[in-house]
């Protein structure tokens, strides 16, 4: 490598890494949390990234669990499986309308706090449903609970994104 190639390169991982941690700063005192003032009082406002590390980590783990256990086994009925990936969509969608309404003064803190209520239902049951899936086997009993909490959590979802 000749001594201008090398000069080239390290100018362009140098930029590379300038424009990374420009990047890096903007974003962090982007979110920065600011207060929004509704009629119903002031609030800190929500940043979505935040609310869905928060809420739907183990959602998202459930959706690639019950995926993955009803390519192991046909235990799960194909349409149990098919109504959690469509109430998970629906339910992701109500989550953005829920965190701009909250920000926009259109959802009340009273409001907020009742579908955070509801959202923290549905992170204990994905929990409780990973849990069940991470193991190898299921005796008897946990595997004829997997598909009521399912559909419990199916049903939870679907009613949060009809709201």
């Amino acid at each position: 490598m000749t001594k201008s190639a090398k000069t080239v390169a390290i100018v362009a991982i140098g930029a590379a890494v300038l424009v990374t941690g420009v990047l890096v700063v903007r974003d962090l005192l982007l979110r920065r949390p600011s207060v929004v003032r509704c009629p119903d009082g002031s609030h800190p406002a929500i940043d979505i990234r935040d609310f869905t590390t928060q809420y739907w980590t183990y959602s998202v783990k459930l959706e690639a669990s019950v995926a993955d256990r009803a390519k192991i086994s046909t235990e799960l009925d194909p349409k149990t499986l098919e109504q959690v990936s469509e109430s998970l969509q629906e339910a992701r969608e109500f989550r953005k309308y829920v965190v701009a309404g909250y920000n926009s003064c259109a959802i009340t803190q009273a409001q907020y706090g009742q579908f955070e209520t509801r959202f923290r239902a549905l992170d204990a049951l994905a929990r409780e449903i990973n849990t069940l899936l991470s193991k190898p086997a299921l005796p008897q009993e946990e595997s004829t609970k997997l598909p009521g909490l399912i559909r419990q959590y199916g049903d939870l979802a679907k009613q949060l994104g009809s709201q």
